[in-house]
């Protein structure tokens, strides 16, 4: 993959009220012509108030996607999953600066504190294998890591929902899209990786992972954008 595409809703500019000079459109009319295309770096500033939070995930995906993979399975997926948290740590952060909910603020905190705790140890567990010895190819993207890391980007690519709503509501929505996809993560972790400290980790996150997409989800249904 060459260019960092994140599948979200977007205007379809055909069908929308969108007045050219001030690049602003009515709510009614963007609820009712959304569609999903491709979006890509660098993000449009113009269409959500909190496109900020669009570039941290683009970014994310991004240096994911830039990330030499070494052949050793626990370096690289720990390599990549240490960019993943950080995607999360950045838009918390990003939540924690414009967002105006008091329990989205709350649950920003909690995954800052979470996640940069786990990145310190992914840093450890990553200067630990910097001399491991190569135990798969990953040019082979047909079975085995390789394959399940190029089916977790291509998971990454795929459409999330978009409220379109308040940086609370869009942080809560690429929340539950990142968290998914961690999931999915640490279970290819689970399967192939060798290290038990990341091993660890990742059967750890599962359910943490879970219990935050459920409030999120959660609080979106009781706080319609």
């Amino acid at each position: 993959m060459k260019t960092t595409i994140l599948m979200i809703p977007l205007i379809a500019l055909g069908a929308t009220g969108i007045n050219n000079s001030t690049g602003m459109a009515r709510h009614s009319e963007i609820s009712n012509s959304v569609s999903a295309i491709a979006f890509t770096n660098p993000v449009r500033s113009d269409f959500f108030h909190g496109d900020e939070l669009m570039e941290i995930m683009n970014k994310m995906m991004k240096d994911m996607e830039a990330q030499p993979m070494k052949g050793n399975v626990d370096l690289d997926f720990a390599s990549m999953l240490k960019l993943h948290h950080q995607g999360a740590i950045d838009m918390a952060k990003f939540e924690l600066q414009d967002g105006k909910d008091g329990s989205m603020k709350k649950m920003a905190q909690k995954i800052i504190d979470m996640q940069t705790k786990e990145v310190a140890n992914l840093d450890q567990l990553i200067a630990s294998l910097q001399s491991a010895p190569k135990n798969y190819d990953p040019m082979n993207k047909t079975a085995g890591p390789a394959k399940a890391m190029a089916d977790n980007m291509m998971t990454m690519k795929k459409m999330g929902h978009m409220s379109m709503g308040s940086v609370d509501h869009e942080f809560a929505d690429m929340m539950i899209k990142h968290h998914s996809d961690g999931i999915i993560m640490a279970k290819s972790i689970i399967t192939y990786s060798k290290a038990v400290k990341l091993r660890s980790m990742a059967q750890k996150s599962i359910p943490e992972q879970g219990t935050q997409i459920r409030e999120f989800k959660q609080w979106t249904s009781q706080h319609k954008g």
